[in-house]
């Protein structure tokens, strides 16, 4: 079962670094499939919208620096279209982006780790760091959306992986 996770961390806390508090979000949940198996689909930016109920349009390739325009829809709200630059990646391991919203008042790192586990499976955490003025409004009322559609991108990356 997906667990997801709300809370305050001291700026520099994260590896992510940035300025100010940040607020992060994090799920996280095993997968029956290799670390290999669940990159291919993550790296697959191009079939996100046959399964991922957040992520609904990732266009960009995933490359050291790439950029990316990311459609994203959490729960009831109506879908934000967004640009990104991928800054984090290992082959894997870990495929994360940076993107700034209302010009740069809410600063948003998202990432995907994929730890290998016995028996061929994988722990994947899904998480975003949220910084900038607006950080603490934006998850006080909308943590809970965040949280559920993460689980539901979780649960709908599990079955795909696992089908195949």
């Amino acid at each position: 079962m997906p667990t997801c996770t709300a809370r305050s961390a001291a700026a520099g806390a994260s590896e992510w670094g940035g300025g100010g508090p940040m607020k992060r979000v994090a799920t996280e949940l095993v997968i029956d499939a290799p670390p290999e198996r669940v990159w291919a689909a993550l790296a697959d930016f191009g079939g996100y919208g046959a399964w991922n109920p957040c992520l609904r349009r990732i266009s960009g390739e995933a490359g050291p620096g790439a950029k990316l325009r990311i459609t994203i829809r959490f729960g009831w709200l109506p879908p934000i279209r967004f640009r990104a630059r991928i800054d984090r990646l290992r082959r894997n391991e870990l495929l994360g982006w940076r993107a700034a919203f209302l010009f740069g008042l809410l600063e948003g790192q998202h990432w995907f780790e994929l730890h290998p586990l016995d028996a061929g499976k994988t722990r994947l955490v899904h998480a975003e760091t949220f910084s900038g003025v607006l950080a603490a409004p934006f998850l006080s009322f909308f943590s809970g959306v965040i949280c559920k559609s993460y689980e539901a991108a979780n649960l709908a990356l599990k079955a795909i992986v696992e089908q195949k």
